[in-house]
């Protein structure tokens, strides 16, 4: 599946599970992870998708280490049963 395919059908199985998914972007920031991902709860995470040969960029890895730094969650979801099961964790 390509990283856009794998994005979408996670978004919408959140969805089918009460979650809100935004598209996260940051003007001016460059790696901030794809969506962030409110749940039903009152819980927010962050996650990046990639193809299973993708590559975490060296910004990205940054940007990963800031927000965990801040309390928050940021995962990797390298196909749709991972982002899935990440999903489900945070429910």
């Amino acid at each position: 599946m390509k990283e856009s395919q794998i994005e979408r059908a996670a978004c919408l199985y959140a969805k089918s599970l009460g979650m809100t998914a935004y598209k996260f972007t940051s003007p001016g920031r460059a790696g901030v992870p794809d969506r962030l991902f409110l749940t039903p709860a009152g819980g927010v995470f962050f996650v990046e998708f990639k193809q299973p040969n993708g590559k975490l960029s060296k910004l990205q890895e940054n940007e990963h280490r800031i927000i965990r730094k801040h309390g928050h969650d940021v995962y990797v979801a390298w196909d749709l049963i991972q982002a899935k099961h990440i999903i489900d964790e945070q429910v």
